[in-house]
This record gives C-alpha cells, sequence and structure tokens, in this order.
C-alpha cells in the first residue's frame, strides 16, 4: 500500500496517508481542519540505523553496500 503525501486547501497543513491502489482516485481530507487535500505525490522515506552501512538491515553480514 503506498504512502501518499498531502496538501490542505484549506489551511496548507501536510499531511501522509496509506492509500489502497483502487481507491486512489477518493478524495482525501484533511484531519487537521476536514477541508480537502491535494496529492502531492508517493511519499520517500530512508531507513536509518546503527550499523557501519547506514541502513538498519542485518542483511549482508560484513560485506559494504555498493551504495555507500
Amino acid at each position: 500500500m503506498p504512502l501518499y503525501e498531502y496538501r490542505c486547501d484549506k489551511c496548507g497543513q501536510q499531511f501522509e496517508s496509506y492509500r489502497r491502489l483502487s481507491d486512489e482516485k477518493e478524495e482525501e481530507m484533511c484531519p487537521a481542519c476536514g477541508g480537502r487535500a491535494v496529492k502531492m505525490g508517493i511519499s520517500l522515506f530512508s531507513a536509518k540505523g546503527n550499523t557501519p552501512f547506514g541502513g538498519g538491515s542485518s542483511c549482508g553480514g560484513g560485506r559494504r553496500s555498493p551504495f555507500s
């Protein structure tokens, strides 16, 4: 289920909401004021952890990431 970013037309509040692809065309309402929200796009996120590789995964054993 994608996580979408929205901005309220009425109060300007920005928020995120999980939506099913089948519900994508339904209007989202602002949780702060109840106004109509405009979809800004799919939310991007990054995971941070305490590993030397920069991520929180335990996969890969002692190998370094090729993306570092």
